[in-house]
């Protein structure tokens, strides 16, 4: 069964019951692994619908919470102009996530498992890398989470989230200096391999502490990365630079801890973030 047609039977059920009911009941009931039950509780979460949780006793619907989008509940015929996203809440699709919050217009979430899932033939057919982030938009598919954001920034220019095509020189260099130079510099340090001169210019990100000066010089005393508005820029950096401090990939250097305090309390981002939360819950 697929999730668009588990999420209304879940919702179904769940408003069948006064008192809460176990995941392990609901489980049986749908037919599926209590970790994909969890995986739908999130989802549902994160687009609003107030699912409590009673220690010890189960779950349980308010009869005031809402209903989720249509795009979620309903197995609806595809459109032409659908957009799907593919992702996994603990994985670099958070970074989508908020972009398409940030937009506004409506989507498909589609929720992949890491190993099996991510490799079958159907989503391989999407991404040949076998891994989330990964759009659909009508006919157009793209992967890659900065190439996502500047696709869709593009494919929505009502929601303003690029600068006009004449301004974009600081959006472009951020957007691709943080996937390209930041990205590569950091891992290669979590790893602990420290490049020699020679394999800095090879490998084309340089060494880690000049990549660190240079982002805290651009974000200095920025509200905004690339002008003075928010754009798919700050999304993409926002993200790298917040995770990054969180998780030790990146220094909590005063630069990026006061961009970083401008962006995370967005409530497009804070939408993403229940979702996450809730993975990293089970």
């Amino acid at each position: 069964m697929s999730q668009a047609h588990r999420l209304p039977k879940l919702l179904k059920m769940l408003r069948h019951y006064d008192d809460p009911v176990s995941g392990a009941d609901l489980s049986e009931a749908l037919g599926i692994p209590l970790s994909v039950l969890y995986k739908d509780i999130a989802v549902l979460r994160a687009v609003g619908v107030e699912i409590v949780s009673e220690p010890g006793q189960g779950y349980v619907l308010p009869p005031s919470a809402q209903l989720p989008p249509p795009t979620l509940c309903e197995p609806a015929a595809e459109r032409s102009d659908e957009l799907v996203f593919y992702t996994h809440p603990l994985s670099r699709g958070g970074i989508v996530h908020w972009m398409l919050e940030e937009l506004g217009v409506p989507y498909r979430l589609v929720v992949l498992e890491y190993g099996a899932t991510m490799h079958s033939p159907d989503y391989l057919a999407i991404n040949p890398m076998g891994k989330v982030p990964a759009i659909r938009h009508g006919e157009r598919v793209v992967t890659e989470a900065a190439a996502i954001c500047a696709y869709l920034a593009d494919a929505f220019p009502e929601a303003g989230l690029a600068p006009p095509l004449s301004a974009r020189g600081n959006y472009y260099r951020w957007l691709f200096f943080a996937a390209g130079p930041l990205e590569a510099a950091a891992s290669l340090n979590s790893l602990g391999f420290q490049p020699n001169a020679e394999q800095r210019m090879r490998l084309g990100s340089g060494d880690f502490a000049t990549v660190i000066e240079v982002l805290a010089a651009a974000v200095n005393g920025r509200r905004y990365i690339a002008g003075d508005a928010f754009s798919a820029a700050d999304v993409y950096v926002g993200s790298h630079i917040g995770w990054g401090m969180q998780f030790g990939t990146l220094p909590r250097r005063p630069e990026f801890e006061h961009y970083w305090a401008g962006l995370q309390n967005r409530p497009a981002r804070q939408h993403c973030e229940m979702f996450i939360q809730q993975a990293l819950a089970q």
